[in-house]
């Protein structure tokens, strides 16, 4: 895959505010609707939008709302998402909903989310996801 898509992100999780640079515009910032404590940052990147959470001034949440044009290109960006999330780890898949998939990290230290239906895709830390969940 060629294209905007490969210039995705990649913010490293537990990272601090300061740590973290988003080549993109910062369209909204606000308090995380399920968790005290967490704030989430929106921009605009190429390809559509990325959601940051900082919880206890980490970062502990990324979803990539960047839908690929096709099924291939799809497949290679969580192709390249799941292996910089996954750090060397396999992925599980937990459950298929229908909607999306559920996964968790080999070290059940990390979990993705993959919304087929929308072709959204999110990372994060299994302390987070407990708690807004």
């Amino acid at each position: 895959m060629t294209g905007f898509l490969d210039d995705l992100p990649l913010p490293e999780l537990l990272r601090t505010y300061d740590e973290v640079r988003i080549r993109g515009d910062l369209k909204v910032s606000g308090l995380h609707e399920k968790a005290a404590d967490a704030v989430v940052y929106g921009y605009v990147v190429d390809g559509g939008r990325m959601l940051l959470t900082f919880w206890h001034d980490r970062l502990h949440e990324v979803i990539y709302q960047t839908p690929a044009e096709s099924e291939e290109d799809s497949a290679s960006r969580n192709e390249r998402l799941f292996a910089h999330y996954g750090q060397g780890d396999r992925w599980n898949e937990i459950v298929d909903n229908g909607f999306g998939k559920t996964y968790r990290r080999a070290d059940q230290q990390r979990y993705a989310l993959w919304s087929y239906a929308m072709d959204f895709t999110t990372f994060g830390t299994m302390d987070f996801h407990q708690v807004k969940w």
